[in-house]
């Protein structure tokens, strides 16, 4: 770990990168078109904000800084950057076309492809090229087939208006949302049962669906909201736009064994390119068409041909994913150190083997949390690059997983010393202004 902190420790390392960010200001709004990446999400100076190139768990910024991705493209990389039996598929796949006139038929192999990984469960699917557009897409189904209006959302579920007027606080004309959105969206923020039971109690009548983010539940929890909505003839949406390829090779609804109504997947599945699908049964999928479900690119054939690649990698992992008891474990050590330093009162790790990070306890934006800018600095000194979660990648190696680790444990020591530090210095001066 020393040798890698020491190879980043040069006179200059962001030059390049702060340049690059007072021009791209001028010319895209935020930095990035989207947002999770938008530099403002990170510390320039203190960190890269712009990437060269990438390849396996590995990228290097435009100052020529090599950094250890734990962030891996918000998750969409789970074979690692520039995954070679993907490379060759898409590149194959070019210099046949990249979108045709009708049809192509390696939409319906891939579709076959991911219908077999979940055994057969849903009969079919709808490609889109977006999270948010699957997730959208399931709920119009949901109306058109309940007859009914109102969805309840629990989480971020994409930038729509029915989704992000919740999430962002019920703002509406400052997001451009019409301020009648609340007519048809039922926000409930950090769901349980009885919180979902007393809003249906509130609007019995007409509600079409709920949508839940399946890995932010615990099961028996998951299973009681689940049943309640189901007696009450409501449609359960999965939205594992995020958790359906990192949490299993069913998604979280197969590690759980419980199924939704429609399941909603994305990052990841054609690892990086962009592609999502919603899955369901006959009597709702054959609505797609009704509720005019489509996107001119939902087709397009290199993001198809990634995923078949990807496919074909998941069937033959014989442990999938492969950083799952690793991760579980650094999960654990950090849980341990927490209770050895005495910080369990100020931090806790949150999240699961696909994603987990460390936040303040009495922090809940997590942007703004100050150990989390803390964390992301430090690991920067270690070489590792961070938004404050982290997100491994089969690309990642044994040794580089340990990495993190010590890291993280140095980190989490650092910060019970500046407490300490600060409250010495804090009593120092109560007994000045006692003298």
């Amino acid at each position: 770990m020393k040798e890698k902190e020491s190879t980043l420790d040069r006179a200059v390392r962001f030059t390049r990168n702060l340049e690059w960010l007072e021009q791209v200001e001028k010319v895209i709004p935020s930095g990035c078109s989207t947002l999770a990446k938008a530099p403002e999400r990170l510390f320039p100076g203190h960190t890269p904000v712009c990437c060269a190139e990438a390849y396996n768990s590995r990228f290097t910024d435009i100052d020529g800084n090599e950094w250890l991705d734990c962030e891996m493209a918000m998750g969409t990389a789970p074979w690692g950057h520039a995954r070679h039996e993907v490379q060759l598929t898409v590149i194959h796949q070019l210099k046949k076309g990249t979108s045709f006139s009708l049809p192509a038929d390696i939409e319906l192999e891939c579709a076959e492809l991911i219908l077999e990984r979940f055994d057969g469960r849903y009969p079919s699917l709808r490609f889109t090229k977006s999270g948010a557009d699957a997730v959208s897409g399931a709920v119009r189904l949901a109306r058109a087939a309940s007859g009914k209006s109102k969805v309840i959302a629990t989480a971020y579920h994409g930038w729509h208006d029915w989704s992000a007027y919740g999430y962002y606080g019920g703002q509406t004309k400052e997001r451009g949302i019409p301020v009648d959105i609340e007519r048809s969206t039922i926000w409930i923020n950090k769901p349980t049962t009885e919180r979902i039971e007393a809003q249906i109690t509130a609007s019995p009548e007409d509600i079409a669906c709920i949508v839940l983010c399946p890995n932010e539940w615990k099961k028996d929890a998951l299973e009681q909201a689940v049943n309640l909505c189901r007696s009450l003839d409501i449609i359960i949406i999965f939205d594992e736009v995020t958790s359906g390829i990192r949490m299993g090779k069913q998604a979280t609804a197969g590690e759980y064994d419980i199924w939704p109504d429609l399941l909603c997947i994305s990052k990841g599945m054609a690892n990086g390119l962009p592609l999502a699908a919603v899955m369901g049964p006959e009597h709702l999928m054959s609505l797609s068409g009704q509720v005019r479900f489509s996107n001119a690119h939902s087709s397009e054939t290199t993001a198809l041909a990634a995923a078949i690649a990807c496919e074909r990698l998941m069937k033959n992992a014989k442990v999938w994913p492969t950083w799952r008891d690793p991760a579980t474990r650094i999960m654990d050590r950090l849980e341990s150190e927490l209770v050895l330093l005495g910080l369990t009162d100020q931090l806790e790790v949150r999240g699961t083997y696909a994603s987990f990070c460390i936040q303040s306890l009495a922090e809940d934006n997590f942007q703004t949390d100050p150990f989390r800018e803390f964390m992301v600095k430090r690991m920067a000194h270690f070489g590792i690059f961070t938004k404050g979660y982290f997100i491994f990648s089969d690309a990642h190696t044994r040794e580089e997983l340990l990495w993190v680790e010590e890291a993280l444990l140095q980190i989490l020591s650092d910060w019970k010393e500046i407490q300490k530090q600060e409250h010495l210095h804090a009593m120092q001066l109560s007994k000045t202004f006692e003298a």
